[in-house]
């Protein structure tokens, strides 16, 4: 009887554990920021950069259904406060393979924006999409900015170069 009870315990602490921390669905949404067009996706993914306050978010896949089929935005955007430093970014679609496991780069999804001083730094694509392919964004950011430490000027190294990596959620149309 206690072995019957600790079983169906756990089962139960195991699906109020799995849902508590359930994740946001995707859903139709109206845009971000006032750049990023509506469509049907997650939020953007974001993360800011190690001891430094900069960051990076990935945008997309985020999917519209339109008379010649479906469509796909997926880009990035990176800020730092103050708009210091100099920024770039390197975003790529990719889709899951047959395997289930191993992501393929789409050719010709991959695109580079900046250097540049400007803040925030943002770009997108648009592509299609074909129903029954999962696709996810994946984002490098290039940091530039200055490290703040006295006395850099005598060896040349005042700048210090950060890299946020992210990846989105992969979502199907």
């Amino acid at each position: 009887m206690r072995k019957r009870i600790a079983i169906l315990s756990s089962i139960m602490f195991g699906l109020i554990a799995s849902t508590a921390g359930a994740a946001v669905a995707p859903t139709w949404n109206s845009g971000y920021l006032n750049w990023w067009p509506a469509g049907f996706g997650y939020p953007p993914a974001s993360a800011n950069a190690h001891n430094y306050k900069c960051s990076a978010t990935a945008f997309g896949p985020t999917f519209h259904s339109r008379s010649s089929g479906w469509t796909q935005d997926y880009g990035a955007g990176t800020s730092c406060i103050d708009g210091l430093g100099t920024k770039s970014l390197s975003v790529s679609l990719q889709v899951l393979g047959q395997d289930g496991h191993t992501w393929y780069t789409i050719s010709g999804s991959s695109f580079t924006a900046g250097p540049t001083t400007g803040n925030p730094l943002r770009a997108r694509r648009t592509r299609a999409a074909y129903l029954g392919h999962l696709y996810r964004t994946v984002l490098s950011a290039t940091l530039v900015v200055p490290n703040g430490y006295a006395g850099c000027s005598f060896t040349n190294s005042c700048q210090q170069t950060l890299m946020i990596n992210l990846v989105s959620r992969s979502l199907a149309p």
